[in-house]
């Protein structure tokens, strides 16, 4: 019984519910109670796991009561049953001890799950807002919480899972708060952790065995071996995802798309940086090949638009406040004492296209971004649009996040908001925030 136990627990772990279906009814032959929580508990498993409790915005604002209230139930189950089994004469006591493990561990599996439903509803609530600050304190919460219940031990890799996901949700909201922050050693830290949990979470998926396996199960995925692995994704996982992408479940391949938008924006934030190190690794030119391999290219967006529209620069600059510090470098030595930038120099570009920075621009740039700050920080607000007759030049500016603004300058007079440039501005700024990818959570199939 407990081998029939642990091979359900691979199964439900890798993903492989039809699997897990025919392993629970043979079990159910041994002792039905037990049977009976192992298919509601695969039900909810393979409902969770396609996200189907984010399907509709109405659930978002009420929250989800039917997969949240099956994980309730089964967890209030589990320990009436606990006592049930101790008098079961037709269990050796062997398998009841070890039973009686792994249906504790479910019950505290099952509220770690429903902790994870308010999680994914909290960052879905935020797709236009995009303040995870709090989030990120309760997901630290709930990770020690999952990490202290050690439930890989008893669960196999279904608790491993577990501590992956929450591991992987944890490090994706603290890379996009360090990007945002201007911290580069914490961005590639996270971003780093999250791309090795991914791949190690797939491989153990892939390499798990037990009955009544499922064929269709994913091939091993390899990735590029560079100094941006794992990073940046090289081009055998792009094809890899387009060919495979469809057998993970939706958690696997959401948690994969918010990687990939995160990491091109830390590409664009931290261009200058990163250009840096590729120029020492690359013969071809830094500015594309920091790029290959990347789902989202901003580089060859921009250049495309500028080329095309003949836009004068496309620039980002970064807004500096007291209650961040901010190094140009993306990180500083600990005990180093901060001088925090003063005057137009708390105004720092921290990329352009063209590479030389528009600083004549700047004060101009800066009494838009002091003079619109209630439009640029309202992110149903499109692009703002200002005309110096002065210098005769056009500005248009968005807010990424509560640091970063695009701007975009032309040389000469718009007389109106250019459409396209409301458009393309629009666009990238969207995707910078990270609110489409995270409005994908109602969305992938």
């Amino acid at each position: 019984m407990e081998d029939q136990c642990l091979s359900i627990l691979k199964a439900l772990g890798a993903f492989d519910y039809a699997a897990a279906n025919k392993l629970i009814l043979k079990i159910s032959k041994t002792y039905q109670p037990l049977g009976s929580i192992l298919t509601k508990l695969s039900s909810c498993e393979g409902s969770f796991t396609q996200l189907q409790f984010l399907r509709s915005r109405w659930f978002v604002m009420r929250k989800d009561t039917s997969v949240e209230v099956v994980y309730a139930n089964i967890a209030s189950e589990l320990p009436k049953e606990i006592l049930n089994i101790v008098s079961v004469a037709a269990i050796s006591n062997q398998d009841k001890n070890s039973t009686i493990v792994i249906m504790d561990a479910l019950a505290k599996f099952c509220h770690i799950r429903r902790d994870m439903i308010n999680l994914y509803q909290s960052i879905l609530a935020q797709s236009i807002k995009g303040e995870f600050d709090e989030i990120l304190v309760e997901m630290e919460s709930i990770q020690k919480k999952t990490m202290e219940l050690n439930l890989q031990k008893d669960l196999a890799l279904l608790g491993l899972g577990v501590e992956k996901e929450i591991n992987i949700l944890t490090c994706l909201i603290r890379a996009r708060i360090s990007i945002t922050n201007y911290a580069f050693q914490d961005a590639c830290i996270a971003l780093y952790q999250t791309k090795q949990d991914l791949t190690d979470w797939k491989r153990l998926c892939q390499e798990q065995d037990y009955p009544e396996k499922s064929s269709s199960r994913p091939d091993e995925i390899k990735e590029a071996s560079t100094w941006r692995f794992p990073l940046f994704g090289g081009q055998s996982e792009s094809k890899t995802h387009h060919k495979q992408g469809d057998i993970w479940p939706n958690t696997i391949r959401w948690h994969a798309r918010v990687l990939g938008n995160l990491t091109a924006k830390m590409t664009l934030f931290f261009n200058t940086i990163l250009l840096e190190k590729e120029s020492v690794v690359s013969d071809e030119d830094p500015d594309k090949s920091l790029w290959k391999g990347l789902r989202i290219d901003y580089y060859d967006q921009i250049c495309t638009f500028k080329k095309k529209f003949g836009a004068h620069s496309v620039s980002l600059v970064y807004e500096v406040t007291a209650d961040t510090p901010f190094y140009p470098q993306g990180y500083v030595c600990p005990d180093t004492t901060y001088e925090a930038p003063q005057g137009i120099h708390s105004f720092p570009f921290i990329y352009c296209h063209p590479k030389e920075p528009p600083n004549k621009h700047l004060p101009n740039i800066i009494s838009i971004i002091q003079g619109s700050k209630h439009k640029l920080s309202d992110p149903k607000t499109g692009p703002i649009y200002f005309f110096d007759s002065t210098i005769g030049s056009t500005y248009y500016l968005m807010r990424i996040d509560k640091h970063a603004v695009m701007v975009i300058i032309y040389l000469d007079k718009h007389a109106h908001r250019e459409p396209t440039t409301m458009e393309f501005l629009t666009n990238i700024v969207t995707s910078l925030r990270g609110s489409t990818v995270i409005e994908e959570l109602i969305r992938i199939d």
